[in-house]
């Protein structure tokens, strides 16, 4: 068992590189709150449990030891690469409180974000929050280490070829774009009442001068965009769970648009 654990324990190595890298950057494991240490031994046992079906997919390791810490950062960056395509989505949500924000005078209430470590605004660490929740109660969890095992057979190793950097660039475009689609369609119902209350105060200010709509607009937007905001949740959690489909349908398109190595 030791000669195993010994001939073997490079391969073991690469692998644990590329889990690392997802959990430094992944959603949750990611973030400040969980400490380094708790992380490398989640990184380790995860490593562990992919040990069999990974070893059969990793290339040979090479002699030299230069080669050999090449091969650990370009494993690291692969799980890098993996954890920003499933993170970019919870910009965007993020995003989406920060369109409404202003219109609902929440602009300027700023809080520290447990997780991103960052001062947002108080919506856009609700819908960050809120994110995290379904992130783990529907078990996308899961599917990103599921991912994570899929990259295993896909991709060997990162070579920047024009081939494979043209690949990368779609797939962060459509990722993106995505970003901005989902940020819109989550603020849509609320940002849409909140410009038509915009604009009812703006006739009413026509049609009474002598009332102080600015004294008025505030508590009216506030009251109206927080009733919105909780009878649109159960919409917002169909675009978030669908928002992480999403995210993990443009890595299997990066792992079907990498070459086979």
């Amino acid at each position: 068992m030791l000669n195993y654990f010994l001939y073997n324990f490079q391969t073991f190595l690469m692998i644990l590189s590329r889990v690392f890298g997802l959990f430094s950057i992944a959603p949750v494991f990611g973030s400040d709150a969980v400490t380094f240490s708790y992380r490398i031994m989640l990184s380790f046992l995860i490593s562990l449990i992919l040990y069999p079906f990974a070893n059969e997919h990793m290339m040979k390791v090479p002699g030299g030891m230069g080669e050999f810490a090449i091969i650990i950062i370009s494993e690291g960056l692969i799980g890098i690469l993996i954890g920003f395509l499933v993170n970019i989505i919870f910009a965007g949500f993020q995003m989406a409180g920060e369109y409404f924000s202003v219109q609902m005078g929440f602009g300027y209430t700023e809080v520290l974000d447990p997780v991103s470590q960052t001062s947002l605004p108080v919506i856009s660490q609700l819908k960050n929050l809120m994110g995290i929740m379904l992130f783990l109660v529907t078990g996308a969890h899961r599917v990103m280490i599921e991912t994570l095992a899929l990259s295993f057979e896909k991709v060997k190793i990162i070579v920047f070829t024009a081939e494979i950097n043209n690949g990368i660039i779609k797939v962060f475009e459509s990722a993106i774009g995505a970003m901005f689609v989902v940020a819109f369609k989550i603020a849509l119902p609320v940002l849409g009442i909140l410009i038509l209350v915009t604009i009812a105060e703006s006739l009413m200010g026509k049609a009474a001068p002598q009332m102080n709509i600015l004294q008025l607009s505030f508590p009216a937007k506030i009251v109206i965009g927080m009733a919105v905001l909780i009878i649109t949740i159960p919409l917002i959690e169909k675009q978030m769970i669908s928002s992480f489909e999403l995210s993990f349908d443009r890595i299997q398109t990066l792992f079907r648009l990498w070459p086979i190595q």
